[in-house]
């Protein structure tokens, strides 16, 4: 890491927040800490944090000293799959500031955030990556899904995910994927 941390220092804390209990204070924050990762999209992190509208059910924070240093928040939706439905906890926003990269809490907050999906009754997670993050989120057991993935756009149609977006999933109950073209039905998050 490239902060003072010791290798004796303790991990940052993580903590939940539902989206109910969200404040003005924490959401703000939250999104300054996004404009800082995510610069091309501060623009509108700047805004808001749910990504095509699309507002979290819950998030998970590392926090050291007080100060966010990541995030990650989890959008549930019922999806429909091979058009049978499938309710989802999908990935939203994955960031950690630099000074906390390679520290383990990006694996800490995925491992964690899905912990909390499976305990609300949830069975699979989604989530929709850059090639570039595919074998992270492969060695965390998540599962590249090759099948169409379709989302309604804001003039209400549907439309097939950018090509760039790799589709995954991670089992959360012991049962695998459900098969077939996935319909977000929404916009993607």
């Amino acid at each position: 890491m490239s902060d003072n941390r010791t290798p004796d220092s303790a991990p940052p804390a993580l903590e939940i927040v539902d989206e109910g209990a969200m404040t003005a204070e924490l959401d703000a924050a939250i999104r300054a800490m996004l404009c800082v990762v995510f610069q091309s999209d501060a623009g509108a992190f700047a805004q808001t944090r749910h990504w095509h509208g699309s507002a979290p059910e819950f998030s998970l924070l590392g926090r050291e000293g007080g100060r966010i240093l990541g995030h990650v928040g989890i959008v549930t939706r019922q999806v429909t799959c091979g058009g049978r439905p499938a309710r989802i906890a999908g990935i939203q926003n994955l960031a950690v500031l630099s000074e906390a990269r390679k520290s383990g809490l990006s694996r800490r907050l995925m491992t964690e955030s899905m912990a909390e999906a499976a305990r609300r009754g949830i069975r699979w997670g989604l989530l929709f990556c850059v090639p570039g993050l595919e074998r992270f989120y492969a060695s965390l057991g998540w599962r590249t899904l090759a099948v169409p993935v379709t989302e309604a756009g804001g003039d209400g149609r549907g439309s097939l995910i950018t090509a760039k977006n790799i589709a995954m999933s991670l089992d959360l109950a012991g049962e695998p994927f459900p098969a077939g073209a996935i319909d977000l039905r929404g916009r993607d998050w």
